[in-house]
């Protein structure tokens, strides 16, 4: 049990360290007397820097050990936080808050790439399924304590201490880490070296692939810096494959792909987090400008979401054994499916509770699909290849949600102006269009991003019914030793 809360533990962390600082910003950017684009780089800079290194890091797992990589993330990431919350003071300078990140990022990166190959590697096959479920749920929690907890920081103590608060948390997950993780090393005697041009290749396609969606939106995907980042992004992307496909040892084995049950997994998880993702950057949205609910309101029935996938996570785990992950991940596309249905049927006068209801299924249904389907993918591989896969995971997680927050975000956008456009209103003077045509407009942009997300949800589906479970063979398995939770 001891195994499973550090791996727990870290999942926590990673998810509140990337919801607790957002609701700091504005603190932030009145502190340091900057604009709200400048201060949007403390969580731009993270995401990047995340995003980029995960593969990287996953590597390195599989040939240094799980245990060297995640207690060196562990002792990196409460340094980095150390200095987010010391540096800025200090120097009075908001660009030793942006570096900082950068080193916080990096350790963020260790940890949350090997979470689910420390569950497969180190846990018995037996008990995966339930403890994939826990640490989904954990990662649940710190996302949904994140926005509640960042603000009660900085609005009692300072926006510092949502850094600091790491730091105790992280000198704690590094003892219990030394004392409970196995001394293990999966690549011992495999691998034939880093791939060092390989990951100098996928990390500058990622971070310019990744600063392309987030920017582009604001920007402008049509100007010249986005369309250069673009550009350089789809080159690394052709040259890493290129490369990967004659390295020795490569960072991603690409050969993996050739196994269906591995690719339709991975690309059906990687639609189901785009659908997550761009429906909880438009959710705010639409329960402010067209429920007309305040900001902390909002909030509250945000929070429906997380605690539904908090549930959701431990009853995939229970169930894993008796039904199999495959059914697990059907119904739970399924039911996000018809969350999104709802979704796209409110409009202005839809009571609060069936936008909240509608959240709780979703919510339910992503915390039923993830830890099954990333449990299937693991069992997929053998051990000295699960640090690299746990990576892919993580990497689509975040590139998902990079991905689904520019795609929702047009989609509301072309269905607006395509409604107005073709509206009676455009007829008449501003002056005469009322406020419930607006919302009415405003609504049915919104009906339009949430059926995308039924559509992305039903592909998810259709993907999940093609797999068939599979496990390394059990002499495989046996190479590397399993510990009771």
């Amino acid at each position: 049990m001891l195994l499973i809360s550090a791996i727990a533990l870290a999942a926590f962390m990673s998810a509140l360290d990337g919801s607790i600082v957002n609701i700091a910003l504005p603190t932030i950017s009145e502190g340091f007397d900057i604009s709200t684009g400048l201060v949007s780089w403390v969580s731009t800079i993270y995401l990047l820097v995340v995003t980029s290194s995960l593969l990287i890091c996953g590597k390195l797992a599989d040939i240094k050990g799980l245990k060297k990589i995640f207690l060196l993330g562990f002792v990196i990431f409460t340094l980095g936080s150390f200095l987010c919350g010391f540096l800025p003071g200090a120097l009075n300078s908001f660009a030793s808050l942006l570096g900082a990140r950068v080193v916080q990022a990096i350790g963020g990166a260790m940890i949350a790439a090997i979470a689910p190959a420390m569950v497969s590697v180190f846990i018995p096959a037996e008990e995966r399924g339930r403890s994939m479920g826990l640490v989904v749920t954990f990662a649940s929690l710190g996302a949904a304590a994140g926005p509640f907890l960042g603000g009660l920081l900085t609005e009692f103590l300072s926006w510092h201490w949502i850094f600091f608060i790491n730091v105790p948390v992280g000198i704690a997950a590094v003892a219990l880490g030394a004392r409970v993780i196995p001394n293990h090393q999966p690549g011992s005697g495999r691998s034939a070296g880093f791939d060092a041009p390989g990951a100098a290749l996928l990390f500058a396609g990622m971070m310019t692939g990744v600063f392309a969606l987030n920017m582009g939106t604001a920007m402008g995907f049509t100007s010249p810096l986005i369309l250069l980042a673009g550009a350089v992004a789809l080159t690394c992307a052709g040259l890493f494959i290129y490369h990967e496909r004659r390295a020795e040892d490569p960072l991603l084995d690409l050969s993996l792909f050739t196994n269906r049950n591995f690719l339709y997994a991975n690309l059906a998880v990687t639609l189901i987090m785009i659908a997550f993702a761009g429906s909880a950057f438009l959710l705010p949205f639409f329960l402010e400008y067209v429920k007309g609910l305040e900001t902390f309101s909002a909030g509250m029935v945000m929070t429906a979401f997380s605690f539904a996938m908090m549930i959701g996570g431990p009853v995939a785990g229970s169930l894993f054994n008796r039904v199999g992950g495959r059914r697990l991940t059907l119904a739970g596309a399924t039911l996000a499916a018809l969350s999104f249905v709802i979704l796209a049927g409110l409009h202005p006068d839809s009571p609060v509770i069936m936008v909240a209801g509608a959240l709780g299924l979703l919510g339910f249904a992503i915390g039923l699909y993830v830890a099954p389907n990333n449990t299937m993918v693991m069992n997929t591989v053998r051990p000295e290849k699960r640090g690299m896969v746990s990576s892919l995971l993580n990497t689509e997680r975040y590139g998902g949600q990079s991905l689904g927050i520019v795609l929702f975000e047009l989609v509301l956008i072309q269905a607006v102006l395509s409604i107005v456009s073709h509206a009676e209103v455009t007829t008449e003077s501003l002056a005469s269009v009322t406020i419930d045509q607006k919302l009415a407009v405003l609504s049915a942009g919104f009906d339009m991003a949430f059926w995308a997300g039924a559509a992305l949800a039903v592909l998810a589906l259709g993907l999940s019914f093609l797999v068939r479970e599979e496990e390394v063979p059990a002499e495989i398995e046996e190479e590397t030793p399993a510990v009771a939770g």
